[in-house]
């Protein structure tokens, strides 16, 4: 059984290496004689050779529709579009390191990051980039985005501003019983691997994999909540938020009902939710132990049909 060497710290590898040194006497054939010593019984562990990028790869304007649509949800006429919606600098867009790349590009190597889990490599080599360069233009343009377009993800005001008398009638159009229903609200779950305690003494009590634990599904998750119009936009996101913590408390956190409150322009509408979310102003859920065949009963099913227009949104969302 060959002996492994465990993982070190900065400081503790260079502890070890000042004591080689010394045991050395400061004499340099003694010390490299010490540690071949110490790297043959395997005392050491060596840094594997970085993986090569192919750097004859590159960004291809010219890719086809339903290739374009598999690596990046979008063809390239598409990414020029959202590149423009998006308000990306139209010629260039600059890194603070200095780096240099095409809206378009930039643009695409965020969608080819978030299409599939995959490692950094394969990505980055597919635009014949280094992995660091290709982060550097991934942050800048995500920085880019979010600063331009960061008030839209809490609530997206101007989105509903005017039609929420038409979503309204969208809802009651499908059969629904509450006239006043203009968007859907729910909670998602972002199953994640079970994390593990922080090198950080002051920490040392922290349980972050109870923090995360979701006893209903029993995995260890991050929630979302979301509030969906009829026609499938998403206009408000709040998270993400620890695993343990239950839909109302998520609503409360996100400060979501203040908001519309303080708006003023909801006044006589309401949003939709499960029973978890219970009823306040500006929010409905279904009546609760409701007796089959009953006129309650049978809200909570006409409801229940065109709440999925929330679900759609998630399920579009998610797998990005």
């Amino acid at each position: 059984m060959v002996f492994v060497a465990p993982k070190l710290t900065a400081d503790q590898g260079t502890e070890i290496l000042c004591q080689v040194w010394a045991a050395a006497r400061g004499r340099r054939k003694r010390f490299l004689a010490n540690m071949s010593t110490l790297i043959a019984n395997h005392c050491f562990r060596l840094l594997d050779h970085e993986p090569r990028i192919n750097f004859s790869n590159s960004f291809n304007l010219a890719l086809h529709d339903s290739t374009a649509r598999v690596r990046y949800n979008f063809t390239i006429a598409q990414l020029h579009r959202v590149s423009i919606q998006l308000q990306l600098p139209q010629d260039n867009l600059r890194t603070p390191e200095g780096d240099v790349v095409s809206s378009v590009e930039a643009l695409a190597m965020v969608c080819r990051r978030l299409t599939e889990p995959s490692k950094l490599f394969t990505v980055a080599d597919g635009f014949g980039r280094s992995t660091t360069a290709y982060n550097r233009k991934l942050k800048t343009t995500i920085a880019i985005m979010y600063a331009n377009h960061a008030t839209l993800l809490y609530f997206a005001r101007a989105t509903v501003l005017k039609p929420q008398d038409d979503y309204s009638a969208a809802v009651a159009r499908k059969g629904s019983p509450l006239r006043a229903c203009w968007a859907f609200i729910d909670g998602t779950k972002q199953y994640i691997a079970r994390p593990s305690a922080r090198a950080n003494p002051e920490s040392s009590f922290e349980n972050l994999q109870r923090s995360v634990y979701s006893g209903h599904p029993r995995r260890h998750c991050l929630n979302w909540q979301a509030v969906t119009a009829p026609d499938g936009l998403i206009i408000s996101v709040y998270g993400p938020v620890e695993g343990r913590r239950h839909d109302t408390t998520m609503l409360i956190m996100s400060g979501l009902l203040e908001y519309m409150h303080k708006e003023g322009w909801f006044e006589g509408n309401v949003i939709y939710g499960d029973p978890a979310y219970g009823t306040a102003d500006y929010l409905c859920y279904p009546f609760p132990l409701a007796t089959p065949g009953s006129v309650q009963a049978e809200f909570n099913a006409r409801m229940s049909n065109v709440r999925e227009a929330v679900e759609w949104g998630f399920g579009r969302v998610k797998p990005l």
